[in-house]
């Protein structure tokens, strides 16, 4: 099974609006220029915290953002990468969902 991360400002930390643009009736999900109340609400993890979180490795981890079923980190500086907390936290949480049998009632 693979699994596309992608990311939505609006869907990442729960925050922001999905508004109605004036000019031609399309959806727009990008996040406002005053909401900054999204940014304080990220947090980026660095390769340690992830590695700790997850409990792989740093090749493995490389290897499952390659095939698409890992979060993917960002780009920080031009000499550092992070990860978005609340993607990684997602991840685990669909990890353990996986390893749970399904129950029919």
């Amino acid at each position: 099974m693979r699994n596309n991360f992608t990311r939505d400002p609006t869907s990442a930390s729960g925050c922001g609006q999905a508004g109605q643009n004036e000019n031609d009736g399309r959806s727009d999900s990008r996040m406002r220029v005053g909401d900054i109340s999204c940014v304080k609400a990220m947090r980026l993890l660095r390769l340690p915290q992830v590695m700790q979180q997850t409990g792989l490795r740093k090749t493995t981890l490389y290897e499952l953002q390659k095939e698409g079923s890992f979060p993917m980190r960002i780009q920080v500086t031009s000499n550092s990468v992070g990860w978005i907390e609340e993607e990684v936290n997602a991840w685990i949480a669909g990890r353990v969902a996986a390893s749970k049998p399904l129950r029919i009632r």
